[in-house]
This record gives C-alpha cells, sequence and structure tokens, in this order.
C-alpha cells in the first residue's frame, strides 16, 4: 500500500511540473527576415522616371517574424530601444508575425520582443532594426577625403558657400567625401531640372532629362541623374541599403555637419529655360507645390535655391526673357516659395532659407525688383564671374573686383557716349553690388562670389597688348584647349587646381613657359604664356582676400564660389582667411 502511495504521489508531482513547464512563458525569438524599412522607396536598379524610381511613404508597415518554440503567452511588447512602439495579444503557435504602422523617427535601433502571460514575461535578443529615412538619421557620419591642403578653422559667422555638382563624380572622380565640408556654411547641389521645354539643355542631358519627367507635369522638378544621386555605390554603403548615390553622402554628411546648409539649386545656365513661364502664375503654382514635395521627400536639405538665368534675357537661350514681365514674375515666384517654405517650417520645426543666384552686370539687374525680392530672402549669391571669356572678341579680367586699368573711367562707370556699349557700366564685382544696394538690398544678404576656376584665350600675343597689358587685347583667337589632366574639361575653361599645376608652380610665379601677373586696379589674376599666346584670367589667394576685405567694409554677407571640385583648397582656404571668426 504504501508502495502504490508513493507511485501516486510521484506520478502526480510530474504531472504538475510537467504542466506547469508546458505552461510557462516561452522566449521570443526572430525569423531570419532582415528587418529594414524606409521612407522613401527607390528602385536602385531601375531605369525608369523619377516618379516610377522614387516613392515617398507616409508610414511604414512593420513586419517582424517572430518564434518561440516553448511555452505560451498571450500577450506581446515591441520595443525599438527602450521605447515601447506596439503591443497586442499574440496569436497562437510556435510561429507568426507581429505587423503595425510606424510613422516615428527613423535611426537604427535595438529592436526586442517581450512575450506574457497572466503572471510573467520574457523578453528576446536583440536584433538590429533599420528605419532608413533621407535625414540620414539611420546613417554613420560620412569619413571625409578632402585634399590635406585645406586648413582648419574655427567657425565663422559670415557666408561661406560653393556649389558641388552632380556629374562631378564621373571624369573629375570627385564625390561628396571630397568636399572640404567643415569648412563651408553652405553647400549648393547643382542643378535640379524643371520638367517642360528646355531647348537649352543639349547632349545626352537631353534623353536623361526626358527619361526623368516622363511621368511629371511640365514645371515640377525631379532628379536629373538618378543613377549618380540615387543608384551609385559609394564607400560606407551596402548592397541592401535602401538610398544609395550622392544622395546617400549628402544624408551622412548632414550628421557629421549638421549645422552645414544643403540647398538644392534649380535651374543653372542650360537648365532655366521653364522660369520663363513663370508668368503665368498657375505654372508657378505646379512648380512650388513640387518643390514642397521635393523638400519633404529629401529631408537633408534646408530650403532652396533658385539660378533663373537670367529674368529679362541674356541666358543661353537667346529667344527667352521679356524685360516687362520677368521681374514681377520673380518677386511673385520668391513671395510663393518663401510661403510654402513657411508652411514646410510649421510642419517640421525646422528652418529653411531661400536664396538665388543672379547676374550681377546692370542691365540684368535692372529688370527685376531685388529689393521687393529680398523680403522673402535669406541670400543672394552674386555671380561675380564670367564676366569675360573667349566669346568676347576681347580680353578682360573674368572675376574682377573693380575695373581692370585697361578700361576706360567712362567704360567702367558707363558714363561714355558711345551708344550701348557704354549705356551700362562694366561688368565688375562691386558694379554689381552697388545696382543691389541702389534697389535698397540689405548688405547682409548679398553673398559675392568667388571662381575656382579661369576663363581662357588662345593667339594673345605681347605685340597686341597696349602697355604690355594682356587685357587690352581685342584680337584673340580662341579658347584655350587641353586635356583634362590639365583641368580643361570644355574649350576656355580650367580648374584653379589645373592652372596652378601646369601654370602657377610652387614658386608663384610661373611655369611652362607662363608667368603670372596681378591687376592691381581691378584687384585680379592672370597668367600669360607670352610665347604660345595663351591667357587665363581667375582668382587667386590675393584677389579673393580683396574680395573678402571688400565684403567686410560694406557688411556683406560673405562669400560662395563655383565650384568645389575645380579647387585644391587655396580658394577656400582664402575665402576663410578673408572673412572674420565667428562669435557665435
Amino acid at each position: 500500500m504504501m508502495r502504490f502511495l508513493t507511485t501516486s504521489i510521484t506520478v502526480i508531482a510530474l504531472t504538475l511540473a510537467t504542466t506547469q513547464a508546458i505552461a510557462a512563458v516561452g522566449t521570443p525569438g526572430f525569423t531570419s527576415e532582415v528587418q529594414a524599412y524606409s521612407y522613401v522607396s527607390i528602385d536602385t536598379e531601375g531605369t525608369g522616371s523619377y516618379k516610377q524610381l522614387v516613392q515617398l511613404n507616409e508610414k511604414i508597415d512593420i513586419n517582424i517574424g517572430w518564434t518561440m518554440w516553448t511555452g505560451l503567452a498571450s500577450t506581446y511588447e515591441v520595443y525599438f530601444d527602450d521605447t515601447l512602439v506596439n503591443s497586442g495579444n499574440l496569436s497562437s503557435g510556435t510561429s507568426g508575425n507581429i505587423s503595425f504602422p510606424y510613422t516615428g523617427k527613423a535611426g537604427t535601433y535595438e529592436l526586442t520582443l517581450k512575450f506574457c502571460d497572466d503572471s510573467s514575461c520574457k523578453k528576446s535578443t536583440v536584433k538590429e532594426l533599420i528605419i532608413a529615412d533621407t535625414d540620414g538619421a539611420h546613417l554613420s557620419p560620412l569619413t571625409m577625403t578632402t585634399d590635406t591642403n585645406n586648413n582648419t578653422y574655427a567657425k565663422t559667422d559670415s557666408v561661406v558657400g560653393a556649389y558641388f555638382v552632380e556629374w562631378g563624380v564621373y571624369g573629375r572622380d570627385f564625390d561628396v567625401s571630397d568636399i572640404p565640408a567643415d569648412n563651408l556654411t553652405h553647400l549648393l547641389y547643382g542643378f535640379i531640372p524643371i520638367c517642360g521645354s528646355n531647348a537649352s539643355l543639349t547632349g545626352s542631358s537631353v534623353g536623361a532629362l526626358t527619361t526623368a519627367c516622363a511621368d511629371s507635369e511640365d514645371y515640377e522638378v525631379v532628379v536629373h541623374d538618378p543613377w549618380a544621386a540615387l543608384q551609385m555605390s559609394f564607400d560606407g554603403l551596402s548592397y541592401g541599403d535602401p538610398i544609395k548615390g550622392i544622395y546617400s553622402q549628402l544624408m551622412r554628411l548632414k550628421q557629421r555637419n549638421p549645422d552645414l546648409k544643403i540647398l538644392p539649386s534649380i535651374g543653372g545656365w542650360t537648365l532655366s529655360d521653364p522660369f520663363f513661364d513663370f508668368t503665368d502664375k498657375a505654372n508657378r503654382d505646379v512648380f512650388v507645390t513640387s518643390v514642397g514635395k521635393f523638400l519633404r521627400t529629401w529631408k537633408f536639405y534646408d530650403g532652396v535655391d533658385i539660378d533663373w538665368e537670367f529674368p529679362g534675357g541674356g541666358g543661353a537661350n537667346s529667344a527667352l526673357g521679356n524685360t516687362e514681365n520677368d521681374g514681377d514674375a520673380y518677386v511673385a515666384l520668391m513671395k510663393e516659395i518663401r510661403a510654402m517654405l513657411d508652411v514646410l517650417e510649421a510642419e517640421t520645426g525646422r528652418e529653411y532659407e531661400l536664396t538665388s543666384a543672379i547676374g550681377v552686370g546692370a542691365d540684368k539687374i535692372e529688370d527685376v525688383n531685388y529689393g521687393a525680392a529680398q523680403v522673402y530672402m535669406d541670400y543672394i549669391f552674386n555671380m561675380s564671374y564670367d564676366f569675360y571669356g573667349a566669346w568676347s572678341g576681347v580680353t578682360g579680367h573674368q572675376t574682377g573686383l573693380y575695373c581692370g586699368s585697361s578700361i576706360s573711367t567712362e567704360q567702367c562707370t558707363g558714363t561714355g557716349i558711345e551708344g550701348d556699349d557704354y549705356k551700362y557700366p562694366a561688368y565688375t564685382t562691386v558694379a554689381g553690388v552697388d545696382a543691389l544696394l541702389a534697389q535698397g538690398v540689405e548688405p547682409s544678404k548679398i553673398v559675392v562670389g568667388a571662381a575656382m576656376y579661369g576663363r581662357s584665350w588662345i593667339g594673345a600675343m605681347p605685340a597686341d597688348a597696349i602697355n604690355d597689358n594682356p587685357m587690352t587685347i581685342t584680337n584673340a583667337a580662341g579658347p584655350l584647349t587641353g586635356s583634362t589632366s590639365q583641368g580643361i574639361w570644355e574649350a576656355g575653361v580650367i580648374d584653379y587646381k589645373g592652372i596652378y599645376a601646369n601654370m602657377i608652380g610652387a614658386s608663384g610665379t610661373g611655369i611652362n613657359g607662363w608667368e603670372t601677373g596681378y591687376d592691381e586696379v581691378a584687384e585680379a589674376a592672370y597668367v600669360w604664356n607670352r610665347t604660345t599666346g595663351g591667357l587665363i584670367s581667375y582668382d587667386n589667394a590675393r584677389s579673393i582676400k580683396a574680395k573678402g576685405q571688400y565684403v567686410q567694409d560694406l557688411g556683406l554677407a560673405g562669400l560662395f564660389a563655383w565650384e568645389i571640385d575645380g579647387d585644391n583648397g587655396d580658394i577656400l582656404n582664402a575665402m576663410r582667411d578673408s572673412l572674420p571668426i565667428g562669435t557665435s
């Protein structure tokens, strides 16, 4: 009898223990799927239109596969890091899925699950979960590979800007990691196109824009080269990253330099044609709405830069321009963009800047009331370069601060009697600034332009120069040509770093038959080959510092340059050296 009793007790105890073991909460685990999501979905291998390749998602559908091989549980909790993001009742079984919508912040999180019954809970191990967004919150800061010639500076309250161009990642092999961003306050991305008639555009870029705009309305904005901007692989990216290309680098740059203002520059020399249709408000409305969506999609941008070349005409397309109506359209455009940005600021709690690159000739400035437009704008980038080039028929300083010693007072001031030739002051940095100030533009909104390249001629022979001044030659034969290894990517234009390496040299006095020169009246540099007749007008450290001093004397906003891949550090260093150290 005792033996039977003992056996019964043992069986009952084992049964209770087994029941408790079965009833205990199981430990949750994860299935093998990668937990990676994105607020912007990009077809990183597609070749379609911008709208086919890019989709903005207002929410993310999280789907977590789970396992629980032993035990029971009735409820679950989902944590991103230590934050509870979802909870609910758990389905029965040894595996399943937890799905829920998510509208929170992007980032890289430690995902954990907690399964519970009425009396206890158990947590899973940690799994990485990535929620990508175009603010770059999910990315690590960009590792830089800038030229070591760039110096280190304290912060400045002045504007120090530079353009970076989308196509530079190709032949120039210059990507975002090469930008000396620590020395900049503003980075302008060139260029964002406007869909519609773009007759000024030529070459392979036409086909690329046609494809990009295939599903867009006229006057909407798109990414011109999706391969470069969104699909190309760079160091630090993996195959599965949802956003690639230059834009992924810019997002990582924003993580590294959060105070850097990154602005998409819309338009440019060959992409300005659609602006001339903005005398019609309906077209402006389409454009402004599209820019708003663009900024909501690409959150690393801090506003917008408008590069309309030029209201009133004088741009790449000689058939376009209305001196009576374009100026009013420009002011209205600035007002309407500012209103859109104000709404965006209220939505996001961020600040968005509105800037514009403009031609500095008095003949161009007179066609727009910049005094009225500036009320809506943060900065006006004066493109104080390209004053002269091989197209001019004469030589001259392409980015001079003042009139050169070769220019008469009458021509300089536009007070001569030789008809239209002297109707306006000669193109100089100072003349452009004076014209804006005369319109009532605040000095603190004017940014002076610097050139990280030179304009060139051939056939500028000493025998044709007056008083041995190469800027007096009226029969130069055309543009200087050469190879990309010399920094010549188009006839008549050469990168500053190419000028330094092939014409200036380490001594600063000239090499390979070239000699350096400086016009102290214009505050402008040049190099001249007296034997071949080669001549290049450019900015150097001395002329940049003269511009910087001028900026300080007048209380202007600062300096910017076209464009950053042409520099070896000399020009940007001079820009920083010439401007005051900040107080903030």
